[in-house]
């Protein structure tokens, strides 16, 4: 049976790629094409056609023309070889991806709660969270070990995110002091198989009182809000609303940053402030 013979354009439609594709192909030596005698155009035989579709499914999931040449011409378990240790990147990144597409869907969740409940005070457990400060009441720790530790939990668990943390005592007392971090509820953690050290906070589940919450971004600027609007939204509200429930205030207060956002010609900084409560 005589070798079917295809031309540039046959080998274009075949495999959905363009001329210019199997041209450059061609240059790179992936073929052995022939030269009609009467006009001089390509022609490529049916062993091509196959190198063409062996060469276009690893280009598609990423190998590079030089990994491929490779493989080419080498034994097949070498092949074998290359081909295990690239999906076994593969598969981290597909991971890593996963990570980020649910560390977004759950922002896309909390931006809907911010917007559907609005001033709206909350009462439920909150989720238990490990977290490690970066800023403790006004000084900053980033270096040492606590900054070590900072990195690491940044670096192995994707779905985190930055709070504030007041505590118990200033908020009684009415003082706008606070401490800023990164945040992952356990469950990340462990997923995640974060190092859990003394350094790394535990914050318990428990019920809570909570309510998002907008406030400058730039809040420390009194031209944005005065300290008596902020202490407000940041405290008051809530405490009023708990004593009017017969609530006390029994631990830290944690503010999750929900997002950003340019309204009415300001920056703006949503929260969802979780204030740990029992009945008196």
């Amino acid at each position: 049976m005589k070798e079917y013979d295809y031309t540039p354009s046959d080998l274009s439609k075949l495999l959905n790629v363009s001329t210019n594709t199997i041209r450059r192909y061609d240059e790179k030596g992936y073929f052995n094409a022939r030269r009609k005698e009467e006009n001089g155009y390509r022609t490529f035989g049916h062993a091509d056609l196959e190198k063409l579709m062996y060469i276009s499914k690893y280009r598609k999931v990423g190998f590079s023309h030089k990994d491929i040449s490779q493989m080419l011409q080498q034994e097949l378990w070498q092949t074998e070889e290359d081909i295990e240790a690239y999906k076994r990147n593969l598969d981290a990144q597909i991971a890593q991806l996963q990570a980020y597409s649910h560390m977004l869907k759950d922002d896309i969740r909390m931006m809907q709660r911010a917007r559907q409940y609005e001033t709206q005070m909350i009462e439920q457990d909150c989720s238990p969270m490990h977290y490690v400060l970066y800023q403790e009441k006004g000084k900053l720790c980033l270096d040492g070990e606590q900054g070590a530790v900072l990195r690491r939990f940044v670096d192995s668990c994707p779905e985190f995110k930055y709070i504030y943390l007041f505590a118990r005592e200033d908020v009684l007392s009415g003082r706008l002091i606070w401490s800023e971090g990164v945040v992952a509820n356990q469950l990340f953690t462990a997923k995640y198989d974060v190092e859990i050290t003394p350094l790394v906070q535990s914050y318990e589940r428990r019920p809570c009182v909570m309510q998002f919450v907008r406030i400058p971004l730039r809040f420390m600027d009194e031209t944005q809000i005065s300290q008596e609007q902020l202490r407000g939204i940041l405290y008051d509200n809530i405490l009023t609303y708990m004593q009017g429930k017969g609530y006390e205030l029994v631990g830290d207060v944690i503010g999750i940053k929900v997002g950003y956002s340019c309204e009415e010609g300001k920056e703006w900084q949503y929260l969802l402030l979780s204030f740990p409560s029992e009945k008196r």
